[in-house]
């Protein structure tokens, strides 16, 4: 069986050689809080609508829309948050996408990558983002090249929150000595790439886990799914596939943020 997250790995580590993030777009505003923003919500359900056209395990989800365009429709659904895939490969992501998007909002851009370097933290920081994601199983299988620990000081010295994921009890209960701003549980095994919202509820029902906000995130299609989440524990909702593949994106938004 293959071993997506190995090979995503080494996608971003042929990107962090070749220069992909040497020279992103230079974006300058204040910085905008994601926990703060998913803290004082208020609607129903905090979603943090995520902007990608393509993933290893959909294939091709959208056809390429302007991104400024999807962004407005996503906040005008009630979007607490948006979050950028930058990674050209898999996710047909781009720097210029999150850039061009954290110009236009007044809420907190995530910049969703798979990061091993940090030169993709402080490309993501030039870029205009408010916050990164981590993800703990990629340090922990010496993926990275360096550590979650520092990792998260590099995204801290350049002003950025960090959303420390994990899709595994053991990767979650370890996330608490990072003190990270949230906490994200995966409900997709990165490496077989399978989907499971057990995975929230079976985790947010052990009582040794770091507290904190937390974020469920991948294979989150309905408003059934965001009221299970929401019932085993899970704070806010990072939504991209099924918002992308919708052909009313404003809709499928308020959808699940009035779930």
């Amino acid at each position: 069986m293959a071993d997506h997250l190995l090979m995503l790995a080494r996608e971003a580590k042929w990107r962090v050689k070749n220069g992909y993030y040497e020279n992103p777009p230079r974006v300058y505003h204040p910085k905008r809080s994601l926990r703060i923003a998913v803290r004082d919500c208020n609607r129903k359900n905090p979603v943090i609508a995520e902007i990608k056209y393509a993933s290893p395990s959909e294939g091709q989800i959208r056809s390429f829309d302007c991104p400024t365009r999807i962004a407005e429709e996503m906040l005008n659904g009630g979007a607490c948050a948006l979050s950028v895939l930058t990674a050209p490969d898999s996710f047909q992501g781009t720097l210029v996408n999150l850039s061009d998007v954290a110009v236009r909002v007044d809420v907190p851009v995530l910049m969703k990558d798979i990061i091993v370097s940090p030169d993709q933290i402080r490309a993501g920081a030039k870029a205009g983002a408010d916050a990164v994601v981590l993800i703990a199983e990629l340090f922990e299988r010496d993926l990275a090249t360096t550590t979650m620990s520092e990792m998260t000081s590099e995204a801290k010295k350049f002003g950025l929150e960090v959303l420390a994921e994990a899709c595994s009890a053991e990767n979650f209960i370890g996330l608490k000595k990072l003190e990270p701003d949230l906490y994200g549980i995966n409900n997709r095994d990165l490496s077989s790439l399978r989907v499971n919202l057990e995975t929230t509820e079976e985790i947010l029902s052990r009582k040794d886990g770091p507290g904190g906000l937390i974020v469920a995130e991948s294979g989150i299609e309905t408003s059934a799914d965001v009221r299970r989440l929401r019932a085993a524990g899970a704070d806010a909702f990072l939504v991209g596939t099924a918002i992308m593949k919708a052909e009313n994106v404003k809709e499928k938004v308020r959808e699940l943020v009035e779930a």
